[in-house]
């Protein structure tokens, strides 16, 4: 036990508190740029409606090496025992 936190071992940048999906790509003609469309946890009222820009291919953020994916299990809630896998 020890009562250092991720900022004393001097990784804060480690602590998360939202997160991010990858909701779409395209391309802008006038600066020749590559982009992914990016959505924000911290809701509408951030960026451009909860959205923002990365530039593509460049691992702008690490955020195409550092990627974490989950396949989501949906319920109803009338039959919890009735799970099934949603296939995107």
């Amino acid at each position: 036990m020890s009562n250092l936190d991720l900022e004393d071992y001097g990784i804060a940048w480690m602590n998360l508190n939202h997160s991010i999906m990858i909701i779409g790509w395209g391309y802008d003609p006038v600066s020749k740029t590559k982009y992914w469309k990016v959505r924000n946890s911290y809701g509408p009222a951030w960026g451009m409606n909860g959205d923002f820009l990365v530039r593509r291919g460049q691992n702008d953020f690490g955020i195409e090496s550092e990627t974490t994916a989950y396949d989501p299990i949906m319920c109803a809630e009338s039959t919890p025992g009735m799970c099934q896998p949603v296939y995107i």
